[in-house]
Parts: C-alpha cells; structure tokens; sequence
C-alpha cells in the first residue's frame, strides 16, 4: 500500500514538473516574440522621430506652411500607447515565469567567502619539515611536544609547504614548573602565509621576468594551492616599502658617506593618486624619480613629488664630493649654499659635454680625475 502511494505521489511530481518545463518553454517563445515585436515598433518609432519633427514645424510654423496632421499625430500616439502596453505585458510574463521556476528544484546557493587563515595542512603540496631545537635544553629540561606552523614557500622546482616544529621544554623557574618553548628565528614578514622565499619568487618573477601576477596564479592554481593576484600585490607593495626602509636606505647612506661621484638625472612620470575620501579615483599627477649612479657601480632612485631644490638638498645631504648632473637650477643649492656640516665644503657640481656651462674648466685640467659622460 505504501509503495503504490509513493510511485502515485511521484508520478504526480513528474507530471507537474513536466507541465512546469511545458510553460517555461511558452513563456520563453511568448516572450522572444515580444521582444521582436518591441524590436520593430522601436524601429518605427526611430522613423517616426523625424516625422514627429517635421509635425512640431508645421504645428507651430508658419501658416503657409502648414498642413493636416491630425491623422500622423493620432497615429504616433497609438504606436506610443501600444509600446507602453507591450512592455507591462512582457514583465508580468518574466514575472510569472521566475514565480514559476522558484515553484521548482531550489537553484544552488554560491559557495560563501572563506574566512581565517587557510589550512596549509590540508595542501597537497610537497612538505619540507624543519625542527628548532635547544642544544642546552635537550640536556637539562624534559622535551614535550612540539609547536606546529605552516607556510606556503618556494624552491627550485616548485612551490612547496614549509612546516616549522619548534619544541617545548618543561623548565623549572623558581621551584614552579612551566612550558618553555624555543623562540621563532627572525622573519622579514612575520604572521603571514608567504615565507620570505616565495616573496623572492614572486618579486623575481614579476619585476625581473615581466611575468603578471595573473599568470602567477595560473601557475600556483595548477599545482593545486591558488594564490590570487590581489594578495600578490599586496606583498609586493610590502616588501617595496620594507627594502625601501632598509636595504634601499641603507644603500643611499653608502653611496652619500663613500662615493667619489654621484652622477644623477630625474624624469617625470605620471603617478596615479590614492583614492579619495569619497573612495574616488583622482587624475594622474606628475612626480619625479631621480636616478642616482654611485662611483659608476651603484645605481639609486628615488622618488619626489616636486622637482625642487628642497628635495635635491636633502637626498644629497652630507655627499662631498662631485655631482655629475645638468644645468636644471635645482642642483644650484649643492654649489652656492652653506656647507652642509661644520668644517665641510659645498659639494662640486660637474657636467657632462652637454650641459657644462664652463668648457675652459675642463681644458684646464680641474676635473681629470671625473667621469665624464
């Protein structure tokens, strides 16, 4: 008995959904026609334009100019009228056909935005274990257990997992046991799913290969870890400023404290503003890069945002030596202003066969020991 009422109830189901398919298949002919239909009054209603144009100058025209036009107005009126009707019909159809497939099997929901950290233990990636230990706690303290941490890096061959296993130590402290573990070593990036080599790889690969970060992700989606492009950007934007504030400063302090011969030129560009508070996008502006070259070994840049002699005074700040520049009037502060510290001359600025205003100044052999471009 309750095997014949279930294949009833299904039949029933079947018959329903096919009389559903039945109706959507109408509505979607009923409404293709519609929208030939509205496709060709808006055609005429395009070639009605000018008539109506024609109908405005001869209403309002001259009288020798005018005409009967009651029957061309009546006419653009009903073609208007029926277009409007036209349109309340197909929506209400639309209306009815998603009323109707809601009536049916539910549509699958998206997929929610994952949220946390990923779980870099579920990667199929390859391993690569690394345990930190104390040499001096493996003898005196009783080891139990370890600490457990995963980060997505790179070595030749491929992208990998990188799982750091720090041991614990039960110490004694004052007659008080406790839990002792071995410090994490030092990190350029410190909490973050990237280790420093795949920021080497993705910087290498972008800056000194051209290769875009959406092919990066291809690549990393392939091996079956994505990686989007976003994140990429963001890193890349980190460890800008991080060499910027490190290594690129530290270089700069060399080449100010030890060089001979600072040859430096700048060249406009146009720079694309934050957004503003209204989270609009602003018009490119100018800014500046200047391109420092160190005893003819080291090449520098630094960026501004006015070509001024304020900004050259400050990144040529304690250099003595020669600057090898042109004749733009913001080197002039280096030359004709006060020593930049007690008991130091200005630095001597120096140009190349172009831009060097005093050719007797060469020929008198001063500057024989300059490079000169």
């Amino acid at each position: 008995m309750a095997t014949t009422e279930v294949e009833s109830r299904t039949e029933q189901l079947r018959r329903r959904i096919k009389e559903q398919e039945q109706l959507i298949a109408v509505l979607r002919d009923t409404i293709a026609q519609l929208e030939g239909r509205i496709g060709a009054l808006e055609s005429s209603l395009i070639n009605h334009a000018s008539e109506n144009e024609w109908l405005k100058r001869q209403l309002f025209g001259v009288k020798s100019e005018r005409s009967g036009t009651s029957e061309l107005q009546l006419a653009l009126g009903d073609l208007l009228a029926e277009q409007e009707q036209l349109r309340k019909q197909l929506d209400e159809l639309v209306k009815a056909a998603e009323a109707s497939k809601g009536d049916g099997e539910p549509e699958p929901k998206t997929k929610p935005k994952p949220k946390g950290r990923r779980n870099l233990e579920l990667s199929s990636l390859p391993t690569i274990t690394v345990e930190l230990t104390d040499p001096e706690l493996e003898k005196t303290a009783k080891r139990i257990g370890f600490e457990e941490s995963r980060q997505l890096m790179y070595q030749r061959g491929g992208f990998k997992v990188l799982l750091r296993r720090q041991a614990k130590y039960e110490v004694e402290v004052h007659g008080d046991k406790t839990v002792l573990a071995v410090p994490s070593p030092k990190q350029l990036f410190p909490r973050t799913l990237g280790h420093s080599s795949l920021y080497a790889h993705i910087a290498i690969q972008k800056f000194s290969l051209g290769v875009p970060h959406h092919r990066l992700e291809k690549h990393l989606e392939d091996q079956g870890e994505p990686l989007d492009r976003g994140t990429m950007s963001r890193w890349m934007e980190e460890l800008g400023n991080t060499m910027g504030a490190t290594i690129v400063d530290t270089m700069f302090r060399d080449a100010i404290e030890n060089s001979s011969i600072l040859s430096t030129d700048a060249t406009g560009a146009l720079i694309q503003p934050e957004p503003n508070a209204k989270k609009q996008k602003q018009a490119c502006r100018k800014g500046h890069f200047f391109t420092v070259v160190a005893d003819a070994s080291h090449v520098l840049f630094a960026y501004t945002d006015k070509h001024t002699q304020n900004f050259v005074a400050k990144l040529f700040l304690g250099f003595q030596g020669f600057i090898q520049s042109d004749a733009s009037s913001v080197y002039d502060i280096l030359e004709r202003g006060p020593p930049q510290k007690e008991g130091e001359e200005p630095v001597a600025l120096v140009g190349c066969w172009a831009h060097y205003p005093e050719p007797d100044v060469i020929r008198r052999g001063e500057l024989e020991h300059c490079v000169v471009a």
